[in-house]
C-alpha cells in the first residue's frame, strides 16, 4: 500500500494503491496537510529491498522468497552469498524464479569455484566481476566479493572498493552508501564450528582490518552479510585499530539513529539453510536471533532522508527495525528521483512508492523444511575450516534446525 506525496491543507483526497492487487481505493478524509506530511514521511518507500543469504533449496526457501515478494514489491533483492549449497546453481535458481530479475548476487563459499557452479552463478546474472556497484535513487550499493577474488590491500578489488567509496563520498546526489559481501567483520559467539564464522577468525579479521577505517572515512552507513546463520545487527560502530575484533560503539540507541558515525553491520543468514545457534550477545550488537529464517526489508524513506531497515521472520513478525535519518545539506545540485546504474552493465530504471510494512501479514510458511540433503563433503571442510567445512553445515531441513 502506498500513500501519495501530495497535499493540501485542508479537505482533499488519500490515494491508496495497492501493488499486489492492482487496485485504487479513493479515500475522502478531513486532516490537516502537516498530519498527512507525518504519514507520507512515517510511511512512503520510494525505493525497496528485500536482503538475505545462505538460502538452501527447500521449504524455507520457499517461505523467505515468500516473505521477500511481500515487501511492498520490491525493486530489488540483494542475494547475500551460499544459494544451493549444490555443485550446480540450477536448483535455487528455480527456487527464486519470480524475484530472479531483479536479484543481484554477491559469492559466497559455497558458490566460488568451478564444482560449485561459479560460472553459471555468473553466467546466470549477467556479471563479468564478482564485485561491482549499483545505484538507486541517493543510495550508492557496493557489493563485494569474500571469496572467489583476493580482498587483499593492494588488489584490484581492494583499488576497485575504495575508488568507489572516494567517489560516492563526493558525489553530492548520494546519501546513503551501502556495502554488502558474504562473510561477516564481526559477529557474536555461535555454533558454527568453522573458523571463519568465529569474531576473531582470518577471514573477519582480515575484512575488518583491511576495510573497516575504510568504511568510517567515507562514510559508510550499512554493511550487510551472511555466512553466520543466524540473525545479527550491530550498533553503529567505529573501527578500533587498538582492539579490532571490539569495535567502538559510535551511538548507544537500540534503533534510531541521526547521522551517526560508524557503521551498522546486519548478519542476515537465515534464507532458508539451516540455523546456527547463538551462544551469547557481544557488546556491540543490538539485536539478535537464532530462532526462525527470514529476511531483512530494507527501503528508502522521508523523501530519500531516512534509510530504514525492518527484520522479519518467515512468519510474518517484525522482530527488529533500524532507523537512520539525515538531513541533506549539500550545496551541490540534488535532485530526488528514481535511477539505477550498474557498473559495466545497461542502465535500468526503478521506482517504487510505498508504505510501511506494519508486520502483520499472515505467516506464509512457518519455516518447517522437508528436504533432508546432505552436504556434498559430509561436514569434512577441504580447506581447514576457512568456510567450506560443512561440519556445522550438515544441512538437516527440519525448521530451524541448530548447530549445537
Amino acid at each position: 500500500m502506498m500513500f501519495s506525496r501530495k497535499a493540501a491543507v485542508g479537505s482533499f483526497r488519500l490515494v491508496q494503491y495497492n501493488k499486489h492487487t492492482s487496485s485504487i481505493i479513493l479515500t475522502s478524509i478531513f486532516l490537516s496537510g502537516i498530519m498527512l506530511m507525518s504519514i507520507v514521511s512515517n510511511y512512503a518507500s520510494a525505493w525497496n529491498a528485500g536482503v538475505a543469504g545462505d538460502w538452501g533449496c527447500n521449504s524455507n526457501t520457499d517461505a523467505t522468497v515468500n516473505r521477500i515478494k511481500s515487501f511492498h514489491s520490491p525493486d530489488r533483492v540483494f542475494a547475500l552469498g551460499d544459494y544451493s549449497y549444490q555443485d550446480t546453481a540450477t536448483c535455487w535458481l528455480n527456487k527464486i524464479s519470480s524475484v530472479k530479475s531483479i536479484t543481484r548476487i554477491t559469492i559466497g563459499n559455497h558458490e566460488d569455484d568451478s564444482s560449485e557452479g561459479f560460472s553459471q552463478y555468473k553466467s546466470a546474472f549477467g556479471l563479468s566481476n564478482t564485485y561491482y556497484t549499483m545505484t538507486f535513487n541517493n543510495m550508492r550499493v557496493i557489493v563485494m566479493d569474500s571469496d572467489h577474488s583476493s580482498f587483499s590491500s593492494g588488489s584490484s578489488q581492494y583499488n576497485f572498493v575504495i575508488s568507489e567509496l572516494q567517489k560516492a563520498s563526493q558525489d553530492p546526489n548520494i546519501k546513503w552508501i551501502v556495502v554488502y559481501l558474504h562473510k561477516q567483520m564481526y559477529t557474536s559467539p555461535n555454533t558454527c564450528s568453522a573458523s571463519s564464522c568465529s569474531n576473531t577468525g582470518s577471514d573477519a579479521t582480515n575484512l575488518r582490518n583491511i576495510y573497516h577505517a575504510k568504511f568510517d572515512q567515507y562514510g559508510v552507513d550499512v554493511v550487510f552479510n551472511g555466512h553466520v546463520h543466524n540473525y545479527q545487527r550491530t550498533y553503529p560502530i567505529k573501527y578500533d585499530s587498538g582492539s579490532p575484533s571490539s569495535p567502538i560503539k559510535a551511538c548507544s540507541n537500540a534503533n534510531n539513529y541521526g547521522d551517526c558515525q560508524g557503521e551498522i553491520f546486519v548478519t542476515i543468514g537465515t534464507g532458508g539453510v539451516n540455523i546456527h545457534g547463538l551462544a551469547g550477545k557481544s557488546s556491540f550488537v543490538a539485536s539478535q536471533q537464532d530462532d526462525r529464517f527470514g529476511a531483512l526489508d530494507l527501503n528508502i524513506e522521508n523523501n530519500g532522508d531516512t534509510l530504514a531497515g525492518r527484520y522479519y521472520t518467515n512468519d510474518g513478525v517484525q522482530r527488529d527495525f533500524f532507523k537512520i535519518t539525515k538531513s541533506y545539506t549539500s550545496t551541490g545540485s540534488y535532485t530526488f528521483g528514481p535511477s539505477l546504474t550498474l557498473s559495466g552493465e545497461n542502465v535500468e530504471t526503478q521506482s517504487s512508492q510505498n508504505n510501511e510494512n506494519n508486520g502483520k501479514q499472515l505467516g506464509l510458511d512457518n519455516g518447517q523444511g522437508k528436504d533432508n540433503g546432505q552436504g556434498k563433503d559430509n561436514g569434512q571442510g577441504k580447506d581447514n575450516g576457512q568456510g567450506k567445512g560443512l561440519d556445522c553445515e550438515h544441512f538437516t531441513q527440519q525448521g530451524p534446525e541448530r548447530c549445537r
